[in-house]
């Protein structure tokens, strides 16, 4: 190992180019004796025997890797400057040993030779963070050092990830594949894409994509290689001498496929902790000694910024999403040196592979600050762009806001709300039974908080007639009554064609553009509609009522009708009092002038406007015994959102999810293959692919819920959900992906096209035409596969997921064939005691 000042000249010498007040992009092996800066052709691959620095300098949210522009970056201390987003991430392969403790020294001289604020991430292999992957838009690379060449034999790879990772494996067995995997089968004369039957359809994509790259010949001294694609179970369909060429590296009569994957360990509720240095016990403790911090858990997840102080030193964790440690502007040198190591040790303790990061107060990067409840986010350029969206009373027509995608993403608004709207009342006839009553004059804006409604609201837009399918559910309406109304907007949904984008919206939480389409006058009222009117089609408002206004403009303007002290979330400096005819508007002195003719506009009739201090009896008499009700509660602060971010959804059984980010988006990683769930922060969408899996269609709203769920910073799971399709996008969701083209899918390649391209054969042959879709619906496909040998021996010894009375189905395709010398599908239109005499005859009834 090298010592310290031999460490100190290394870096210095390594790292004197690198430039620091510039955008760049550079990465480095690390040895024990130096590290060695890489020409860009090395980019994104690493050995699994070695360790690397990435160094990232990039503006913030901007996009950042190899081909970031070298620019100046000129910071201000006011904040009106250009600031940069620094990251180190000390990479090490799985073989590394001592590499691994080395690289990270060597980022920490790297961070102290910048000068500046600066996140270190200590990579855990294979489970990078999803900003390295970032870098890298065609993936990563993760070979075996010291391989040699194919001489004969062959190589053995694994796709993983949206960003793909191609992993190495050895040695060329059965025992590393699995039925949710891609596979690469390199051999000098063929490359084998392997699929496996519970594979996502995204990486099969990505797999095909690499196998091609691969076969062209890219390797020094290879030549074009043909391609084969062999399905998982359907191998003996390969033509004789592709499956003679699998044969000789994989024996068939020995292939064992491991069952999918258990479901990784979901995200948990983020968990902070406070790490303070013991003093030393010895006089004699050596500086490189420090003892271990101590740590003290504080707070669990809904975590605050206001958690977090000065002077102190705190790590974060956030489960399979990685340890954070976070260093104050006033902490000790000796707290700050030690932060990394406290969040590396809790890693260890709990036995997490997971990245371990450590930042610095000012300048924490979008994926530490999302762990916190309504972290106030600090970027001049996106301030600007929401005061500009918050204050704009004008240009908020469809067809601007459609040439201005930005300002209808911040201020999140399609059009300004003067479309046609129709609005419904959902109404119980019985326990599990209910019907929709149409509202006569649904602008009336008058809800109750023990209802649900649907509105369905259109509008025109340059690219033709577009809708949105609302379902407002009340702050006391029962949850079976939730599920039955949610059941109507879905028949509703599916009788309008499947085209209005969807949302489902809940009681004080509803979005800008909801409250815009009543004009700044929608009010809940206390009970249900039947109480006043038992149709339900009528709108009728409560005689004598009290009112709190909240919002400084249309948009964010609701009135909650207050019957209790202290119930309701919302805040307000102005209040609505009716009486029978007779109405007045109270606004307290801390009332601003935009407060104040909100709560007019909202009382809409003829209004007394009575100031505090000022009133009179005849408005105290009418207010009566509800005076204490009467309390001014400034407004909240401004919120400054974060920037969006962007999860790529992979389903697993029915029911579980996992959420894999992508940092840096555009549209391009918007795959017709795939769901996606945009975080807006103040709204989730759920974003449906054109050839996406029919479940994820199906499952969009429980996508959102357990997108909401497993979100370590405990989210609220009112947030607003909004459902779209491909090809019928709004401009308040394609504001948020720059350069936005309508027509950017249309060259689109399907699976089946990229593997009859691949195969060289203008439609897929193959032994199940549900495989060329890459969905496989086929439901013998679905099951799990056994052995034949494990499904003949006795009950009691069976998987317990096996049905002893279907043994045939959890049989691959090749043994089922080999079996009963038909396919399953023949095999299934046979009568029924053909099929059991068929079982007992092989030994599996």
């Amino acid at each position: 190992m090298e010592d310290e000042s031999g460490g100190a000249r290394i870096a210095e010498a390594a790292f004197r180019t690198v430039p620091r007040d510039h955008t760049t992009f550079l990465v480095w092996r690390v040895s024990e004796s130096g590290t060695e800066m890489l020409p860009r052709t090395h980019y994104g691959t690493f050995y699994d025997a070695e360790a690397y620095l990435v160094y990232s300098c990039s503006l913030t949210n901007q996009p950042a890797g190899p081909d970031v522009i070298r620019r100046e970056i000129k910071e201000k201390e006011n904040g009106n400057g250009e600031f940069a987003e620094r990251h180190i991430h000390a990479w090490a392969g799985e073989r590394s040993g001592n590499l691994a403790a080395l690289a990270l020294r060597r980022g920490t001289q790297l961070a102290a030779h910048l000068g500046e604020p600066v996140v270190i991430h200590r990579e855990a292999a294979t489970k990078e963070t999803p900003r390295l992957l970032s870098y890298f838009r065609d993936g990563i690379r993760i070979l075996r050092s010291g391989s040699g060449t194919l001489n004969g034999g062959g190589r053995l790879y694994r796709i993983r990830g949206r960003r793909p990772v191609l992993l190495q494996l050895e040695p060329v067995s059965w025992s590393h594949l699995s039925a949710d995997g891609v596979f690469i089968l390199d051999t000098s004369a063929l490359l084998l894409l392997w699929l496996g039957r519970a594979a996502n359809l995204v990486e099969k994509i990505f797999g095909a994509k690499i196998a091609y790259r691969m076969a062209r010949g890219a390797e020094k001294g290879m030549t074009a290689r043909r391609i084969a694609i062999a399905h998982d179970g359907y191998e003996q369909t390969l033509p004789p001498s592709d499956r003679a060429l699998l044969d000789t590296l994989l024996e068939l009569r020995a292939r064992s496929v491991r069952p999918a994957s258990p479901p990784s360990d979901p995200p948990r509720a983020a968990r902070l902790y406070r790490a303070t240095q013991p003093p030393r016990v010895s006089p004699i403790t050596m500086p490189s000694q420090r003892p271990a911090a101590r740590l003290e858990e504080i707070r669990r997840a809904p975590l605050h910024k206001e958690d977090l102080s000065d002077d102190g030193v705190y790590i974060v964790d956030s489960g399979s999403r990685g340890v954070w440690a976070w260093v104050g502007p006033n902490a000790t040198n000796s707290a700050a040196r030690g932060a990394l190591a406290a969040a590396r040790g809790l890693a260890r303790a709990k036995r997490l592979v997971v990245p371990v990061s450590v930042v610095t107060a000012g300048r924490e990067p979008l994926e530490f600050a999302a762990l916190f409840r309504n972290w106030r986010w600090c970027d001049a350029r996106r301030d600007s762009r929401l005061r500009a969206a918050r204050s704009a009373t004008t240009r908020l027509d469809a067809v601007s806001l459609a040439s201005n995608s930005w300002l209808a993403a911040e201020a999140q608004l399609p059009d300004d709300g003067s479309g046609a709207l129709r609005m419904w009342r959902v109404r119980r006839i019985s326990e599990d039974e209910c019907s929709m009553v149409e509202v006569e004059r649904p602008q009336a804006a008058v809800f109750y908080d023990r209802d649900c409604y649907i509105a369905l609201y259109t509008y025109h837009a340059p690219t033709g007639e577009q809708s949105i399918l609302y379902y407002w559910m009340g702050g006391s309406s029962p949850n079976d009554l939730r599920n039955l109304g949610a059941k109507e907007a879905k028949d509703l949904y599916t009788k309008l064609g499947r085209l209005p984008v969807q949302a489902w919206v809940y009681q004080g939480k509803e979005p800008a553009h909801f409250l815009q389409i009543f004009k700044g006058r929608m009010i809940t009222y206390v009970g249900s509609a039947a109480d006043y009117d038992p149709t339900g089609r009528r709108v009728m408002a409560p005689a004598r009522v009290l009112i709190r206004v909240s919002g400084q403009y249309a948009r964010e303007a609701r009135g909650v009708e207050v019957q209790n002290a202290g119930l309701t979330d919302d805040r307000g400096a102005c209040y609505i009092l009716r009486e029978n005819a007779r109405v007045w508007v109270w606004c307290a002195a801390s009332a601003t002038g935009d407060e104040r003719e909100v709560a007019k506009n909202m009382a809409a009739a003829d209004h007394i406007l009575v100031m505090q201090g000022k009133e009179k009896p005849d408005f105290w008499n009418a207010l009566g015994d509800r005076r204490h009700l009467l309390v001014a509660s400034p407004l909240k602060e401004v919120e400054r959102p974060l920037p969006p971010r962007l999860f790529y959804v992979s389903l697993g059984v029915p029911g579980q999810y996992t959420f894999e980010e992508i940092i840096s988006f555009n549209q391009y990683e918007l795959v017709p293959e795939m769901a996606c769930v945009l975080d807006a922060h103040r709204a989730l969408f759920v974003w449906l692919g054109a050839h996406c899996c029919p479940r994820a269609k199906d499952d969009a709203r429980a996508i959102a819920h357990a997108y909401l769920a497993l979100d370590p910073a405990s989210r609220d799971m009112e947030t607003p959900v909004l459902v779209l399709s491909q090809g019928r996008e709004p401009p308040h969701f394609t504001g948020f992906f720059p350069h936005w083209k309508q027509s950017m899918w249309k060259g689109h390649k399907t699976f089946s096209a990229i593997i009859s391209a691949l195969e060289g054969k203008a439609i897929v042959q193959c032994g199940n035409s549900a495989l060329q879709t890459g969905n496989t619906a086929n439901c013998f496909d679905q099951y799990e596969k056994y052995p034949l040998s494990v499904l003949r021996g006795p009950k009691e010894h069976l998987p317990p997921d096996v049905d002893p009375l279907a043994k045939e189905l959890y049989l691959t395709h090749d043994d089922f064939v080999s079996t009963f010398n038909v396919p399953y599908s023949e095999f299934r239109s046979l009568p029924a005691w053909k099929q059991k005499d068929l079982k007992k005859a092989v030994g599996l009834f």
